[in-house]
């Protein structure tokens, strides 16, 4: 997914305030806030396989929360010899390995280390996150999830992004 289609995907599924009727009150506008995706006034021109780097320098996504998932602003990617750093995973940042072009989750002490292994690459990535905001939706909505756990490891590439994913499913179903 580029980051254009990632998007115009998010907006398309962002619920209106009424459907959250049966949630607490302020819920709604807090969720909603944090799907929020803003145009920047500038744009820059990036290659079309960066897909979560053309997200971050050209859409305002400073408030977009996506589970556990964070954004920089343009202003606060950092990049090192071996990554480029774009968000957080919690307290852990997220970066692109550019020897592979695989989305990671470092360590916040050590940023060379690995933690674990998001997404093959940035549009999988993106795919990954609208997957994911689709389930949350999904739960809070209809109380019933629209992906199941291979569904996801699948979008995020396959077997060796499974541990992340299933960590992630297992903490979303901790939270229904």
């Amino acid at each position: 997914m580029t980051a254009s289609e990632f998007v115009t995907a998010i907006k398309a599924i962002t619920p209106n305030e009424c459907a959250f009727s049966m949630m607490p009150e302020g819920f709604a506008q807090i969720y909603l806030e944090e799907l929020f995706i803003g145009n920047n006034k500038a744009h820059t021109i990036i290659k079309q396989n960066d897909a979560v780097i053309d997200l971050v320098c050209n859409y305002d996504v400073s408030k977009l929360t996506i589970m556990i998932f964070r954004f920089n602003k343009s202003d606060e990617l950092k990049e090192t010899e071996r990554f480029i750093f774009f968000g957080w995973r919690e307290a852990f940042p997220l970066a692109i390995l550019k020897e592979t072009g695989e989305v990671v989750e470092m360590d916040w002490a050590d940023d060379e280390r690995i933690m674990s292994y998001i997404a093959k690459d940035q549009q999988t990535f993106l795919d990954l996150l609208f997957a994911l905001e689709e389930n949350s939706l999904s739960g809070i909505i209809s109380k019933k999830n629209k992906w199941d756990i291979e569904h996801l490891i699948s979008v995020a590439g396959g077997v060796k992004y499974k541990e992340n994913v299933m960590e992630l499913f297992i903490a979303y179903k901790k939270g229904e």
